[in-house]
């Protein structure tokens, strides 16, 4: 990220719909651990905090705010989009204390998740889930939906799209003005270090390793508006998975065949052409899905992701050398004037 940023404004909470002020965390404990697919990412996605494929996982609401039955039927309803593109099931338990997943409705703690399996890391029956607007009425409204899909994102192991290493490629943060505006509207103020960890900071590219151009149509992208960015980009929050969203949930995620999704659309070359991905990589992804190899697959995922991440940094750097020989040029020619 650059450390340059535009000249800061004062900040000002009524300039912004209400939804900036919902900021989300992902948590995670748990240390990665070597091997073929660790730090595979796909729209942010960490190999080791991954769920085995086609994994039954259950979920179940936990004290001290359980959430209303029509909250808890929100959850269910929203989560089987997921399920479409992911071959993940989501089992609801009556014993919450007992699921992987446990979700709480604490209205002030707002809204986040631990990610994919490091939930099995956090003691029964603590949270490993909270929804803080999910609201106890009648219809499940855009921004609960896109909530949910997100906090649940998080769950099956997706981080937040705006941390991207490739974020710069886009986005060039106004810190200040974030910092100012969570500590002015988080319950409880969020501090300087808690805004970096969660909406300046990218994660480096030793924390992970496969990650695609910055999907500003995520469901993991953070909202943004406008004075948050140097380039003036208005982010509203996404309420709905996007084209990459479901076409790498598939390629990390797959389903074989005998094990079709309840979308006919959603298949490999499918996920594939969505993906961009072609060449050798594209055959050698096709060879482990035709032989039912969900790890091997992850691999070859990994493997073109990595690549496509080298061909953009030389493709910058080429930009770099030669925005540096232009302005050599101009002082030159300057100088002989």
């Amino acid at each position: 990220m650059s450390d340059q940023t535009a000249p800061q404004q004062p900040i000002s909470t009524d300039e912004n719909p209400e939804w900036y002020s919902h900021c989300c965390t992902d948590l995670s404990k748990v240390n990665q651990s070597g091997g073929r697919i660790d730090r595979m990412k796909a729209v942010l996605v960490t190999a080791s905090w991954m769920w085995d494929n086609g994994r039954t996982i259950t979920v179940g609401f936990v004290n001290p705010v359980p959430g209303t039955p029509v909250q808890q039927a929100k959850v269910k309803e929203v989560v089987k989009e997921w399920e479409k593109y992911a071959n993940l099931k989501f089992r609801f338990i009556p014993n919450g204390n007992d699921a992987e997943i446990r979700i709480g409705f604490l209205e002030r703690a707002g809204s986040w998740s631990y990610i994919g399996k490091v939930a099995l890391e956090i003691g029964k029956p603590e949270q490993t889930m909270n929804f803080g607007w999910v609201e106890s009425t009648p219809g499940i409204t855009a921004e609960e939906r896109g909530v949910i899909l997100h906090e649940f994102g998080h769950a099956i192991g997706y981080l937040h799209e705006h941390q991207s290493p490739r974020r710069g490629e886009k986005l060039t943060l106004n810190e200040q003005v974030i910092i100012d505006y969570a500590k002015a509207t988080q319950i409880p103020p969020w501090t300087e270090e808690q805004t970096r960890q969660n909406i300046i900071n990218v994660y480096t590219k030793a924390e992970v390793s496969n990650f695609s151009e910055v999907d500003l149509k995520s469901i993991m992208m953070y909202f943004m508006p406008a004075n948050w960015n140097v380039q003036g980009i208005a982010i509203p929050p996404n309420e709905s998975l996007s084209p990459l969203d479901k076409a790498y949930a598939f390629l990390n995620y797959p389903f074989f065949i005998g094990t079709a999704s309840s979308d006919p659309n959603v298949n490999i070359l499918n996920s594939l052409n969505t993906a961009k991905v072609t060449g050798a990589a594209r055959a050698n992804i096709a060879l482990e899905y035709i032989e039912g190899d969900w790890r091997g697959l992850r691999a070859e995922f990994t493997r073109w992701a990595v690549n496509q991440r080298a061909l953009s940094d030389r493709a910058q750097a080429v930009s770099r050398r030669e925005e540096a020989a232009a302005a050599v040029a101009a002082v030159a020619e300057v100088e002989a004037d």
